[in-house]
């Protein structure tokens, strides 16, 4: 006998399994008792499974290329177990419950055994799926080796562009602060001439009241309150000096302010230009991103903004700065080693 004709005989008696009237071999009859604990619902769901899977073998041709002994044993099963099904459909006894459920599960276990669930389920291209797995995995692993090659190379394209452009906002906002300082560098030098012109002709007119003859014989003889007239118009003189100094003042402050701010803005766009080149400098990413951190502190601080816990005189630039330049010492791989 040909392993075909082998094959289709187990085949037709499957065949005569599933022809078997489950309207009436699948209906609980309510006076059975279980079967090593099993219930009558645990059976259907075993005849069910051992005709899904029986179905695939078939279909797929499993079996052609399976060892006699396989197809023999498994025919010899499958045979017993439609004459316990087919007996216990006739007679809903418990004796031919528990031999049918026996004999599927057997069935079940020895199709477990032999493999014959997995290819059935897998299908007989196993190495060939296996193959094709491996080759899209390697795909993937190749793909994601261009994927991190394109995403370094963008990020060297846009950091120095990001770097660039808020280097180049800083800039422009420097060169404007620095017009506005001109100006008030102007201001502060006329009102300082200015003051300085008026101090001379208040004081030389002072000095004019007191070399007068008849100031002094008036002070002498402080006649009608002449005394306190005279230093009410020496106060007055005086204090005509205030609003001169304090626009002088006014200007020179605000000089000095816009003179600051330039320089914070300045010493931003040097940071902002270099960057990237701080983050290339880690070889690790969590001291990388530590970098651009403190990097970005000093970026993005206000100028106007002081820390209330720095020294006197150390602005927050400076000190996250200090800080940065600590961090970037410990990227230094030694020389040792």
């Amino acid at each position: 006998m040909s392993r075909e004709a082998l094959i289709n005989q187990g085949k037709l008696v499957f065949e005569n399994i599933k022809g078997i009237d489950q309207a009436k071999l699948l209906i609980d009859p309510g006076n059975l008792p279980p079967w090593q604990n099993l219930t009558f619902d645990d059976f259907i769901e075993s005849f069910n499974d051992i005709v899904d899977v029986m179905n695939s073998i078939y279909e797929d041709g499993i079996l052609s290329k399976c060892p006699f002994n396989i197809i023999q044993g498994l025919n010899a099963q499958i045979t017993q177990t439609f004459n316990q099904l087919n007996a216990f459909n006739t007679n809903k006894a418990h004796q031919h419950f528990h031999a049918s459920f026996q004999h599927i599960e057997t069935l079940r276990t020895h199709i477990q055994q032999w493999g014959l669930r997995y290819e059935a389920v897998l299908g007989q291209d196993i190495e060939e799926r296996s193959k094709i797995i491996d080759d899209e995995l390697a795909k993937i692993l190749s793909n994601k080796t261009e994927i991190e090659s394109i995403k370094n190379s963008v990020n060297s394209l846009i950091e120095p562009a990001v770097a660039g452009s808020l280097s180049k906002s800083f800039s422009d906002r420097k060169d404007a602060l620095h017009k506005n300082q001109d100006r008030w560098f102007n201001v502060s030098i006329v009102t300082a001439a200015i003051s300085l012109i008026s101090t001379i002709i208040i004081v030389w007119s002072i000095v004019g009241v007191f070399s007068s003859d008849e100031v002094l014989k008036a002070l002498e003889n402080s006649k009608n309150g002449s005394d306190g007239i005279i230093w009410s118009t020496v106060f007055l003189r005086i204090g005509a000096l205030l609003p001169i100094y304090s626009i002088f003042l006014l200007s020179f402050l605000q000089y000095k302010k816009e003179r600051d701010l330039e320089e914070e803005y300045a010493h931003k766009a040097a940071v902002a230009t270099s960057l990237p080149n701080y983050g290339g400098l880690a070889v690790e990413n969590s001291v990388k991103d530590q970098i651009l951190s403190e990097a970005s502190k000093v970026i993005f601080t206000s100028p106007s903004n002081k820390n209330s816990n720095v020294e006197k005189g150390e602005t927050i630039g400076v000190t996250q700065l200090n800080g940065l330049l600590g961090n970037i010492q410990k990227l230094v791989p030694k020389i040792k080693e």
